[in-house]
Order: structure tokens, then sequence, then C-alpha cells
């Protein structure tokens, strides 16, 4: 059988308050509350008296927007060039292609994939 030891904390009566508020927002009870908060300030070493303490869903936020940032200047810069030479390839590949006779299209082939193997070179990718 184990024993429990227990102890009291006194605290001001609107600090108690908030602990009652803070614990029915989470779902706990005061004291489950108190441990979730020791666990809290162990695992991330944050100060509890630091107030300018960056909130982590909020850094979490701005590293998103940061991400979609990229991202979309990435689509802009090689992505979207990229897509349009590849139209371009295409459209060309059909007007020089004869349908009647076949003729061509091996060398057409051979034009596109050098066009292709530049456009990887210029965007750093090995072929």
């Amino acid at each position: 059988m184990a024993i429990h030891e227990h102890t009291t904390l006194s605290l001001e009566r609107t600090t108690v308050e908030q602990l009652d508020r803070l614990a029915k927002q989470y779902g706990l009870t005061k004291k489950g509350l108190v441990e979730a908060m020791i666990q809290y300030f162990n695992a991330t070493k944050a100060d509890p008296r630091d107030h300018k303490t960056d909130n982590p869903t909020d850094a979490i936020k701005a590293l998103d927007r940061r991400l979609i940032s990229f991202i979309k200047q990435q689509e802009k810069e090689q992505l979207r060039p990229i897509k349009d030479e590849l139209v371009l390839i295409s459209r060309k590949l059909y007007e020089l292609d004869d349908a009647k006779t076949g003729v061509g299209k091996i060398e057409h082939l051979r034009k596109m994939n050098e066009r292709l193997r530049l456009i990887a070179e210029k965007v750093g990718v090995s072929m």
C-alpha cells in the first residue's frame, strides 16, 4: 500500500479563482492542472514569469506562413516556367510531326529530351 504525502498551498482568492477557471477550461481538476503545468514547464524549459515568451502556436503559424510563401515563390520562379516550357515543347512536337507518314517522331522525341535535360540542369536536377 503506497502512502501519499499531501501538502497544502496558501493562495490568494483571485489566484484560486483563476486556477478554477483554467482547470475547467482544460477539463482538469486543480490538482491535475498544477501537475500538467509542472510537466509543461519542465518539458519546455519556459520561464512562467516571462510574459514575453513566444507562444508556440504563434511561432508555428509564423513558420507556416513563411513556408507557404517560400513554396509560392518557388512555384512562381521554378515550376511555372518548367510547365510553360513543357507545354511549348508539346505544341512544337505536335506541329512538327507528320501525322500522315509518322515521319519525324524519333527526331522530335530526341529534341524534346534535350530540352528537358537543359531545363533540368537549370533547376539543378540531374537526369
